[in-house]
């Protein structure tokens, strides 16, 4: 081998290492969790607030066990619930957190946990969107899952650290800046759903759930599903 690509050779090694050490320096170490107020998300949401009550009799979908594996490895902690109001109307809320986040969030995706159940995602139903809560908007996403014999209007929330996001970019991006400052950062998806042929009428109901939800929420609690988007306490 030439002197000239002896020396290109080790100048690649020199970036290569330079590259892997630089790589290890940067990787985050600590939980942004160690930091916050500790999760429990059976204390999370009241389990009655604004004329709504957990109905024990209907359970919100559950993962099949394949991806419930992936769901208990990805999250530390999950909440399946029902409320129902004095109407009869029903409103199934499902919460995952976990300590680190990571890709395998994206498990948990209704985009991606819905059809896997054998539930397609209506095409062009998903829009992101905001909801506002005294004052202050929240980005949701809306979209809709459908059978010939069910159809599920669904709206939900991502939180990365103290940051609501959407996947995908979002995701990537939130995690990229906690990163850089030396930081492992929790995350959590909020989900409400309701079985109704009438989309206006389930979203509709779905926002006003929500927005009993969160004023029903202690400030502290608040600010874990809803992070720098919280009203100030």
């Amino acid at each position: 081998m030439r002197s000239s690509q002896l020396l290109r050779a080790g100048i690649f090694a020199i970036v290569m290492a330079a590259t892997m050490v630089g790589a290890f320096a940067w990787r985050p170490t600590h939980y942004l969790a160690d930091r916050k107020t500790r999760v429990d998300l059976e204390t999370l949401v009241p389990a009655s607030f604004g004329g709504w009550t957990i109905d024990p009799s209907i359970v919100p979908l559950q993962p099949a066990p394949d991806l419930q594996k992936v769901i208990a490895e990805t999250y530390d902690q999950t909440l399946a619930r029902t409320y129902r109001n004095l109407k009869g109307e029903r409103i199934m809320l499902s919460v995952a957190y976990g300590r680190n986040q990571h890709e395998g969030m994206n498990t948990h995706r209704p985009e991606i946990c819905y059809p896997a159940q054998g539930f397609p995602i209506v095409p062009g139903s998903s829009q992101v969107t905001s909801l506002p809560f005294e004052g202050r908007p929240l980005k949701i996403t809306k979209l809709v899952a459908a059978t010939p014999s069910r159809h599920e209007p669904i709206t939900y929330w991502l939180i990365v650290g103290d940051q609501v996001t959407t996947f995908g970019r979002g995701h990537k991006i939130a995690t990229l800046e906690y990163g850089l400052r030396g930081l492992i950062p929790d995350g959590m998806l909020i989900r409400v759903s309701s079985i109704d042929p009438e989309d206006a009428h389930a979203f509709g109901m779905q926002e006003r759930f929500i927005g009993d939800m969160l004023a029903a929420m202690t400030p502290a609690n608040r600010v874990l599903v809803l992070g720098s988007a919280a009203p100030p306490a």
